[in-house]
């Protein structure tokens, strides 16, 4: 579950997950903690239409390192003849590469923001359904509610990055994913609850199957092949 919170000229796109940690930071000062995996747990994109700065954050897995990667592509829209009805508003068909996949959007014009999911924005209306053409990434509207908040509660950045800087970033976690630990501190019990010994070797190798296994972000042009 994804929102798209939209107030004056800003939007901020991020999962139900990190929307609560938001608002908890604050109200309290700190968050939730954050993920083990980069990518498609990670969809967090801030929006400032004035300027058309796009910014996808990047959340250092286990740790608190924020940083923003600058989203500087332009959106190429084709817009097609081809109209539906999607729920309760009538869209209409467009197409947009991006990031190395092909898109296909359907927007309406009934509700006049040139707004969408993720880094998408631009089009006659607002973005009701976009998916790859993989179906690998398919999102779609739910439900529009009024915005209640008096802000968006953006997380804030330590600095902007390249994407090659976020590379590096995802080789070094997948390389040692448990470094930022105190190893003497983590303790490990069998199903009996009896402590043994932590097998970091183990756990080390379970961390990167799941990240090699789940490795396809939705910006494939910048992909991490892993070794």
């Amino acid at each position: 579950m994804f929102y798209l919170d939209i107030k004056n000229k800003e939007s901020l796109f991020r999962s139900d997950k990190f929307r609560e940690s938001d608002s908890l930071r604050a109200k309290r000062g700190w968050g939730n903690g954050f993920d083990m995996e980069y990518n498609h747990k990670q969809l967090y994109v801030y929006k400032k239409n004035g300027n058309n700065e796009i910014l996808k954050y990047v959340f250092v897995p286990l740790i608190y390192s924020t940083y923003a990667i600058p989203i500087n592509e332009e959106f190429h829209w084709e817009i097609i003849d081809e109209k539906k009805k999607i729920g309760n508003y009538n869209c209409q068909k467009a197409k947009v590469e991006y990031g190395g996949r092909n898109w296909t959007p359907w927007f309406t014009n009934e509700i006049p923001l040139q707004q969408g999911p993720y880094v998408f924005y631009g089009l006659p209306g607002l973005i009701i359904k976009i998916s790859d053409e993989k179906l690998d990434y398919d999102f779609e509207l739910i439900q529009i509610r009024d915005f209640k908040w008096k802000e968006l509660y953006t997380d804030k950045f330590q600095k902007k990055i390249t994407w090659e800087d976020f590379k590096k970033l995802q080789k070094i976690f997948y390389n040692e994913p448990l470094s930022m630990f105190n190893k003497s501190e983590i303790t490990s019990y069998d199903e009996s609850g009896n402590k043994i010994r932590t097998n970091f070797k183990e756990m080390t190798g379970n961390i990167q199957k799941r990240i090699w296994e789940k490795n396809n972000p939705i910006e494939i042009n910048h992909k991490v092949e892993y070794k």
